[in-house]
């Protein structure tokens, strides 16, 4: 889409401020050849005429009595300089006038910005391109590997999934265009150098698709009438931004999602020591301590540690308790 901008500060801009010092200013001229200009870059942005405009134009914008004047002084400021331009086939030569292109003063897009706009969105909507790009990638940026969000109305966020040209400028082919999330699409942009930093990852061998490409794909027309089928759905559901798996994930791209999902390593626990352990006789155990745990067959003959009843310390069947140690005790004689 054509536009054309004003810089906020373009009232104060030097070029604006210059008028003053023509010979012929008055009260009027300085507004009078603001609006002259900007009404010639507004027609110039309409009819993708990349800051130009011919006699012809400045002639209907300033009026036949004043049109001549307002040019000499947007000439004088350095509002707009002179161009000749030949019209060929022995026609002569043409002079047009070439406005300032400054981003803070006045600045609008060109016709070559226009014209490859409209050859994205073009290709964007050719399902003779997009619907193959798709069953070869799958819902996987070629870039980060990671999954992308193609569902209707996803426009915001970095793992909205678009299309990227491999070649900019120029209309795409199958070849030449690939899946990518927005992120990656706008850090590659049209950086020639783009490649160095975020290489193309390799053709997936299994392409992951979410549900919403199945269903596009198993709905789309153009897939229909070519006797395209639709994939089966995964095994498994993968949320936009984890790693798409079958090696067709960058290394340094691993989600932390991917991390969480990894299965933590069991630790056995410790064996428990077999009943057929030899017990420990009644001098070593009398050797431990008060709060010393013994380790030989419990009461219950399984051989756990501390399996005593109420979970007293088990004490060995050939060490006296403390009972029968009141019990066999010899009875004072009155």
């Amino acid at each position: 889409m054509p536009w054309l901008r004003v810089g906020d500060t373009a009232a104060n801009h030097p070029t604006v401020l210059g008028v003053l010092e023509h010979q012929d200013i008055d009260e009027r001229l300085v507004n009078e050849v603001f609006g002259f200009v900007v009404r010639c870059a507004a027609q110039s942005t309409a009819h993708l005429t990349d800051y130009v405009v011919n006699r012809g134009t400045a002639l209907s914008i300033g009026g036949l009595g004043r049109a001549e004047k307002l040019l000499n002084v947007a000439l004088f400021a350095g509002y707009m300089t002179t161009q000749e331009r030949d019209l060929g086939d022995g026609q002569g030569v043409r002079t047009v006038y070439k406005i300032m292109d400054e981003p803070e003063f006045i600045h609008m897009r060109t016709r070559e910005e226009i014209e490859w706009e409209r050859q994205r969105k073009s290709d964007n909507s050719n399902p003779a391109l997009i619907v193959p790009v798709r069953l070869r990638d799958g819902d996987a940026c070629r870039y980060c590997g990671q999954v992308v969000k193609f569902a209707p109305g996803a426009r915001t966020g970095r793992h909205v999934g678009t299309y990227d040209h491999r070649s900019p400028g120029q209309a795409a082919t199958v070849e030449t265009y690939v899946v990518s999330c927005k992120g990656c699409n706008s850090s590659r942009s049209d950086n020639p150098d783009a490649d160095k930093a975020l290489p193309l990852l390799p053709v997936p061998q299994k392409p992951y698709y979410s549900a919403a490409t199945i269903e596009w794909i198993k709905t789309n027309e153009w897939a229909q009438r070519n006797g395209i089928k639709a994939p089966k759905p995964p095994a498994q559901h993968l949320a936009p931004g984890q790693p798409s798996g079958n090696g067709h994930t960058r290394p340094e791209a691993a989600s932390t999602v991917e991390q969480a999902s990894r299965p933590v390593p069991s630790v056995e626990a410790p064996a428990e020591p077999s009943a057929a352990l030899p017990q420990k006789s009644a001098e070593s155990a009398g050797e431990q301590s008060a709060g010393a745990v013994f380790t030989g067959t419990g009461r219950d003959g399984s051989g756990r540690v501390g399996t005593g009843r109420a979970g007293s310390v088990t004490q060995p069947r050939d060490q006296p308790s403390k009972n029968n140690r009141r019990r066999n005790r010899p009875r004072k004689r009155r």
